[in-house]
């Protein structure tokens, strides 16, 4: 089977991480031909490249609404009718409209279909770019009704995207993203460790990783650490990629006011931004964690959550649909723009050590048996291979 994988978007962040997870995973599939189109930047994913690969780079993934437009309509369609594949596997949201070749089509942009973010966020935006996120939404609406499959990472995901389209169940599926399990198993847990910090020394050592942006919330964590910090008798302290001082973070629009709360007392001495990065030094992240928190109020999966369940940690996460499908039982939650009940939350997963154990035990049985690169390749084959295609409804 010729597998057409349209990944141009997959420049950073989760979806760069999801491209790598994926490649992995078809490198092993030698009885088929994948050929891919992806951003200059993501050479290295397809290092010792196999046979079954054919590589094409584009930055069409770094351009404009309107630019990108043409691009997905005119000229990948004219690649579609020049490969001849079996199937158009479309990771960044918009499809062909007029595929010549059955599409599966995974939408994975939370953001515009969001309704804590439409509340919180959408109305601070700029009116060019509020008009720009209704466009991109309404295109990505405008795909999901044109594509053969429509593939979500969590069913929460689906459900969003229903809000603003109506889509046959029968030609939907919702598909879970893999996670690569930690390098050693036989280490032992955070969880299952006594509380020693490091960062700095006595600290309990938590961790957000993410790439800055505005639905990322951290605002709301940053509010949370001189209340986590008031007493002396437990100090904590936050490493995090979601930094806001990134040269990329500038385009968002709380990218001023978290900087200048990162720089408050109470909130500096107590908060190291690192990054944004990936691969050995996130995971090192999650090995020199105690706590994993993420706010994040708009995800169509989040990766770090199910990476961070995989290494065992306990995790305390912003009360959404999408956070509690992954994580289940186990993660605390708090109410998503509420700092004090974040800094409870975390206070209580500091000061038991039972919940400890049990949320990181529960979070590496779910990551190890729900989330697996094996699996979900396989369902996406699955409906390549499918007589009926498009007319019967999958789900994990």
């Amino acid at each position: 089977m010729r597998i057409l994988v349209n990944a141009v978007s997959a420049k950073m962040g989760g979806a760069s991480t999801y491209l790598r997870g994926l490649v992995r995973e078809c490198a092993r599939l030698t009885e088929h031909e994948f050929i891919w189109y992806v951003p200059p930047g993501a050479g290295e994913v397809f290092r010792n490249c196999p046979a079954h690969f054919s590589i094409v780079t584009t930055s069409a993934g770094s351009l404009r609404t309107l630019r990108r437009l043409y691009w997905d309509q005119v000229t990948f369609r004219k690649i579609v009718r020049e490969t001849s594949p079996d199937l158009v596997f479309s990771t960044g949201n918009f499809a062909v409209l007029s595929c010549p070749a059955r599409q599966v089509l995974l939408v994975t942009q939370s953001v515009p279909f969001c309704a804590v973010w439409l509340k919180e966020v959408f109305p601070r935006k700029p009116l060019l770019s509020r008009l720009e996120t209704r466009l991109r939404r309404w295109l990505i609406c405008l795909s999901a009704k044109r594509a053969d499959v429509v593939m979500t990472p969590t069913r929460a995901m689906l459900e969003d995207l229903g809000r603003f389209v109506a889509l046959d169940a029968r030609r939907t599926l919702v598909n879970p993203f893999g996670v690569e399990p930690p390098s050693s198993c036989l280490a032992p847990a955070p969880c299952q460790e006594t509380l020693i910090g490091a960062d700095p020394s006595g600290a309990v050592r938590l961790s957000y990783v993410s790439l800055y942006a505005e639905h990322k919330n951290l605002n709301t964590l940053l509010k949370a650490m001189p209340v986590l910090n008031r007493s002396p008798a437990r100090r904590f302290f936050l490493k995090t990629t979601a930094n806001p001082g990134w040269e990329g973070a500038k385009w968002a629009c709380t990218h001023e006011e978290d900087l200048a709360l990162a720089a408050k007392p109470g909130v500096a001495q107590w908060v190291q931004f690192v990054g944004p990065f990936g691969g050995r030094r996130t995971r090192a992240i999650y090995r020199g964690s105690d706590i994993f928190v993420f706010p994040s109020i708009a995800e169509s999966f989040g990766l770090p959550l199910a990476e961070a369940m995989s290494f065992g940690l306990p995790v305390v996460a912003a009360d959404t649909p999408v956070n509690r499908e992954i994580c289940c039982e186990a993660a605390v939650y708090f109410r998503p723009m509420d700092a004090d009940d974040l800094a409870e939350a975390v206070r209580r997963v500091s000061e038991d050590a039972s919940l400890r154990e049990r949320l990181g035990c529960e979070g590496r049985r779910i990551a190890r048996e729900r989330f697996r690169w094996d699996e979900h390749v396989r369902r996406i084959l699955a409906v390549a291979e499918s007589a009926s295609g498009g007319e019967r409804c999958c789900a994990a």
